[in-house]
């Protein structure tokens, strides 16, 4: 006679109602009011669900605003928007990520590695949000957690290319040999990654380069990465066209100074 193994369902069934929870606790509010108002009929009930329905909508619909708005470096209009996501619903993964990741470009690395922190402990198995926070962990100055952060967004997904970026940073903090930074960094680029994310890859290994001596291919380098300026973000734009003019005077400096 045939047995059905039942261990361990109720604990997926939880998991799986704790990621509802997290995701759209609306959704799991309205389900229930529909349930008991098939018994108990109300137009209180009616008028609660679709307050959650507006309220779900209204959420949904600042997440994505604000991460347009974080996009094209408006980043006024992304921290309000991202405020109303995380007042609709506190324990989003997504609110705590965003509110984080908008710290983090103004500049606020302590806000942003304790929002991004509380995000990885909602949803441990977002390889974008450990990425983030091994980010705002190197701005901190803290490597070491920097770099368990990578590693684990890269075991959750190793064509992370942000995840490659930020364990190539945190390693050449702690005096990891130049060879294993560059690997990590050609790593990243051979995966192919969105401009945003390839013009920092291209960045770092230029600067990078012209600090092992090694000049005409970090001019290269440095070259792809104003190559690839024109398609990334208008955010990325403002960031990364500063740092590309900085490692262009390094390179020069270092010529001069070779032809001396």
């Amino acid at each position: 006679m045939a047995t059905f193994r039942t261990t361990g369902h109720p604990a997926a069934l939880m998991r799986r109602l704790a990621h509802m929870l997290l995701i759209a606790p609306e959704g799991v509010i309205i389900a229930v009011l529909l349930v008991i108002n098939a018994f108990v009929p109300s137009i209180w009930i009616g008028a609660g669900i679709t307050l959650l329905v507006v309220t779900f909508i209204s959420r949904i619909a600042a997440l994505y605003l604000s991460s347009r708005a974080l996009i094209d470096a408006r980043w006024d209009t992304a921290d309000t928007l991202s405020t109303v996501a995380f007042a609709l619903h506190p324990w989003s993964p997504d609110a705590l990520a965003l509110r984080g990741a908008i710290a983090l470009t103004r500049g606020d690395s302590a806000t942003a590695a304790r929002l991004l922190q509380r995000a990885q402990q909602l949803a441990p198995s977002r390889s974008a949000i450990a990425a983030a926070l091994s980010g705002a962990l190197i701005e901190q100055s803290d490597a070491q957690a920097a770099i368990v952060a990578a590693q684990r967004a890269l075991a959750l997904e190793p064509a992370n290319a942000a995840a490659r970026l930020y364990l190539a940073q945190a390693l050449a903090a702690v005096g990891t040999q130049a060879e294993q930074i560059e690997e990590h960094l050609r790593a990243g680029l051979a995966h192919r990654p969105e401009p945003d994310a390839e013009v920092s890859l291209r960045c770092a290994l230029a600067q990078h380069l012209a600090q092992e001596g090694r000049l005409a291919e970090a001019v290269l380098a440095l070259s792809a990465a104003h190559a690839a300026l024109r398609h990334c973000s208008a955010a990325q734009r403002a960031i990364v066209s500063q740092r590309i003019a900085e490692i262009d005077t390094t390179i020069r400096a270092r010529r001069e100074d070779y032809a001396a």
